[in-house]
């Protein structure tokens, strides 16, 4: 039981997490941008997710730079708000900011 359990703890502190993300939204369709940890608590290494109803794709990585992702993310964003979409950023609190309108 200790084993199986120590087993349990070990995968679930490996995966990946997700900090920061833009919710962009255009009439029904709706996209993600977001930043993924792959070791939670620390800023790097990270890949910039862009997910729509299609699939997910990584859009930027980094292994060293701090805060690389993080300004990516929010400059795509940006990019989508002049396109016609409403961005808002989540972060681990539940409420959204706008970005753009």
């Amino acid at each position: 039981m200790k084993v199986m359990l120590l087993l349990m703890l070990s995968i679930l502190s490996f995966q990946a997490s997700a900090q920061e993300a833009y919710v962009c939204k255009n009439g029904t369709a709706e996209r993600t941008v977001e930043v993924v940890y792959s070791q939670p608590g620390n800023k790097v290494p990270c890949d910039v997710q862009y997910i729509k109803s299609s699939g997910s794709q990584v859009l930027w990585s980094a292994n060293h730079e701090v805060g690389y992702c993080e300004s990516k993310a929010q400059a795509f964003a940006t990019k989508l708000g002049t396109l016609g979409w409403t961005c808002s950023k989540v972060n681990n609190v539940a409420a959204e900011q706008p970005l753009i309108e």
